[in-house]
Protein backbone atom coordinates (compact mmCIF):
# COMPACT_ATOMS: atom_id res chain seq x y z
CA UNK A 1 0.00 0.00 0.00
CA UNK A 2 2.87 2.08 0.78
CA UNK A 3 4.14 1.91 -2.62
CA UNK A 4 0.59 2.30 -4.37
CA UNK A 5 0.74 5.78 -2.72
CA UNK A 6 3.95 6.87 -3.43
CA UNK A 7 2.69 5.72 -7.43
CA UNK A 8 -0.41 7.91 -6.80
CA UNK A 9 1.92 11.20 -5.63
CA UNK A 10 4.38 10.30 -8.75
CA UNK A 11 1.72 10.13 -10.89
CA UNK A 12 0.12 13.64 -9.66
CA UNK A 13 3.39 15.38 -9.52
CA UNK A 14 4.20 14.52 -13.39
CA UNK A 15 1.01 16.17 -13.90
CA UNK A 16 2.20 19.11 -12.61
CA UNK A 17 5.24 19.17 -14.28
CA UNK A 18 5.93 21.71 -17.90
CA UNK A 19 9.00 21.94 -19.76
CA UNK A 20 9.39 24.45 -21.86
CA UNK A 21 11.66 24.21 -24.82
CA UNK A 22 13.52 26.99 -25.99
CA UNK A 23 12.09 29.24 -28.58
CA UNK A 24 8.33 28.41 -27.85
CA UNK A 25 5.37 30.13 -26.32
CA UNK A 26 4.06 28.33 -23.37
CA UNK A 27 0.12 29.04 -23.64
CA UNK A 28 -1.61 28.42 -20.33
CA UNK A 29 -5.48 27.51 -20.62
CA UNK A 30 -7.85 27.01 -17.53
CA UNK A 31 -10.99 25.57 -18.15
CA UNK A 32 -10.60 26.02 -22.04
CA UNK A 33 -9.52 30.13 -21.36
CA UNK A 34 -6.24 31.41 -22.14
CA UNK A 35 -4.86 32.69 -18.87
CA UNK A 36 -0.96 33.55 -20.07
CA UNK A 37 1.22 33.09 -22.43
CA UNK A 38 5.04 33.06 -21.58
CA UNK A 39 7.85 33.76 -23.68
CA UNK A 40 11.05 31.83 -23.06
CA UNK A 41 13.40 34.49 -23.62
CA UNK A 42 16.24 33.68 -22.69
CA UNK A 43 16.32 30.66 -24.92
CA UNK A 44 16.92 28.29 -22.07
CA UNK A 45 14.43 25.46 -21.87
CA UNK A 46 12.79 24.72 -18.21
CA UNK A 47 10.55 23.54 -15.92
CA UNK A 48 7.56 24.85 -14.68
CA UNK A 49 4.27 23.60 -12.81
CA UNK A 50 0.54 23.81 -13.79
CA UNK A 51 -2.23 22.68 -11.46
CA UNK A 52 -3.40 19.45 -12.77
CA UNK A 53 -6.93 18.73 -14.19
CA UNK A 54 -7.73 22.50 -14.27
CA UNK A 55 -4.97 23.89 -16.14
CA UNK A 56 -3.59 22.68 -19.89
CA UNK A 57 -0.70 23.71 -22.02
CA UNK A 58 0.22 24.09 -25.30
CA UNK A 59 3.22 25.34 -26.93
CA UNK A 60 3.43 27.85 -30.23
CA UNK A 61 6.69 28.05 -32.10
CA UNK A 62 8.77 31.34 -31.72
CA UNK A 63 11.08 30.47 -34.17
CA UNK A 64 11.11 31.14 -37.84
CA UNK A 65 9.21 28.68 -39.83
CA UNK A 66 9.14 27.27 -43.44
CA UNK A 67 6.27 26.58 -45.52
CA UNK A 68 6.45 24.74 -48.81
CA UNK A 69 3.95 25.93 -51.11
CA UNK A 70 2.66 23.53 -53.64
CA UNK A 71 3.94 23.95 -56.95
CA UNK A 72 1.27 25.65 -59.22
CA UNK A 73 0.62 26.98 -62.63
CA UNK A 74 0.49 30.73 -63.34
CA UNK A 75 -0.25 32.50 -66.23
CA UNK A 76 1.85 35.80 -66.98
CA UNK A 77 0.42 38.97 -68.56
CA UNK A 78 1.77 37.51 -72.57
CA UNK A 79 -0.58 34.38 -71.75
CA UNK A 80 1.73 32.29 -71.58
CA UNK A 81 1.89 29.46 -68.65
CA UNK A 82 4.59 29.13 -66.01
CA UNK A 83 5.32 26.59 -63.52
CA UNK A 84 6.02 28.23 -59.95
CA UNK A 85 7.33 26.89 -57.00
CA UNK A 86 8.05 28.15 -53.98
CA UNK A 87 8.32 28.48 -49.98
CA UNK A 88 7.42 31.27 -47.55
CA UNK A 89 9.39 31.87 -44.14
CA UNK A 90 7.38 33.11 -41.47
CA UNK A 91 6.95 33.53 -37.75
CA UNK A 92 4.06 33.84 -35.17
CA UNK A 93 4.52 37.39 -33.58
CA UNK A 94 1.00 37.80 -31.60
CA UNK A 95 0.84 34.39 -29.88
CA UNK A 96 -2.45 35.73 -28.34
CA UNK A 97 -4.16 36.75 -32.13
CA UNK A 98 -2.74 33.43 -33.62
CA UNK A 99 -4.77 31.82 -31.38
CA UNK A 100 -8.10 33.92 -31.49
CA UNK A 101 -7.79 33.87 -34.85
CA UNK A 102 -6.72 30.61 -36.34
CA UNK A 103 -7.52 28.44 -32.81
CA UNK A 104 -3.82 27.21 -32.45
CA UNK A 105 -4.18 25.20 -35.89
CA UNK A 106 -1.21 25.40 -37.86
CA UNK A 107 -3.13 24.26 -40.72
CA UNK A 108 -5.08 27.10 -40.96
CA UNK A 109 -1.88 29.22 -40.30
CA UNK A 110 -0.51 27.60 -43.55
CA UNK A 111 -3.54 27.24 -45.40
CA UNK A 112 -3.79 31.37 -44.89
CA UNK A 113 -0.40 32.03 -45.89
CA UNK A 114 -1.13 29.37 -49.00
CA UNK A 115 -4.13 31.55 -49.70
CA UNK A 116 -2.51 34.98 -50.01
CA UNK A 117 0.89 34.08 -51.69
CA UNK A 118 -1.05 32.47 -54.39
CA UNK A 119 -3.18 35.06 -55.23
CA UNK A 120 -0.30 37.43 -54.64
CA UNK A 121 1.85 34.93 -57.23
CA UNK A 122 -0.91 35.21 -59.81
CA UNK A 123 -1.51 38.97 -59.43
CA UNK A 124 2.00 39.69 -59.81
CA UNK A 125 2.79 37.50 -62.40
CA UNK A 126 -0.06 37.67 -64.26
CA UNK A 127 0.83 42.05 -64.27
CA UNK A 128 4.43 41.03 -66.12
CA UNK A 129 5.50 39.37 -69.33
CA UNK A 130 7.55 35.91 -68.90
CA UNK A 131 10.58 37.69 -70.30
CA UNK A 132 10.65 39.60 -67.58
CA UNK A 133 9.48 36.93 -64.99
CA UNK A 134 12.25 34.78 -66.10
CA UNK A 135 14.86 38.09 -65.84
CA UNK A 136 13.31 39.52 -62.64
CA UNK A 137 13.51 35.83 -60.81
CA UNK A 138 15.85 36.56 -57.97
CA UNK A 139 15.05 40.17 -56.72
CA UNK A 140 12.17 42.25 -58.76
CA UNK A 141 9.82 39.42 -58.47
CA UNK A 142 10.03 38.72 -55.03
CA UNK A 143 9.94 41.99 -53.69
CA UNK A 144 6.89 42.85 -55.99
CA UNK A 145 4.97 39.53 -54.49
CA UNK A 146 5.83 40.87 -50.64
CA UNK A 147 4.45 44.25 -51.44
CA UNK A 148 1.32 42.59 -53.03
CA UNK A 149 0.90 40.64 -49.87
CA UNK A 150 1.99 43.57 -47.74
CA UNK A 151 0.54 43.20 -43.76
CA UNK A 152 -2.48 41.03 -44.49
CA UNK A 153 -0.95 38.07 -42.15
CA UNK A 154 -0.34 40.30 -39.84
CA UNK A 155 -4.17 40.13 -38.55
CA UNK A 156 -3.62 36.63 -37.80
CA UNK A 157 -0.75 37.41 -35.55
CA UNK A 158 1.63 36.10 -38.15
CA UNK A 159 4.70 37.73 -39.47
CA UNK A 160 5.42 37.09 -43.07
CA UNK A 161 9.47 37.03 -43.01
CA UNK A 162 10.09 36.13 -46.94
CA UNK A 163 8.49 34.74 -50.20
CA UNK A 164 11.00 32.77 -52.15
CA UNK A 165 11.12 30.32 -55.66
CA UNK A 166 12.51 27.43 -55.84
CA UNK A 167 12.24 27.29 -59.49
CA UNK A 168 9.88 29.47 -62.21
CA UNK A 169 9.74 27.01 -65.47
CA UNK A 170 7.90 26.55 -68.46
CA UNK A 171 5.46 23.83 -68.91
CA UNK A 172 6.71 20.41 -70.09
Amino acid sequence: SCYLIAFVLLFLFSLCIVTTKPNEYKVVRQFGQVVSIHENEDGNSGLSFKLPFIQSVTKIPNTMLIYDLPVSNVITSDKKTMIADCFALYQFDDPMLYIRTLNNSLTSAESRINTNIYSSLKNTIGKTSQEDVISGRDGALVKSIMANIGNDLNSYGISLISVETKTLDLPD
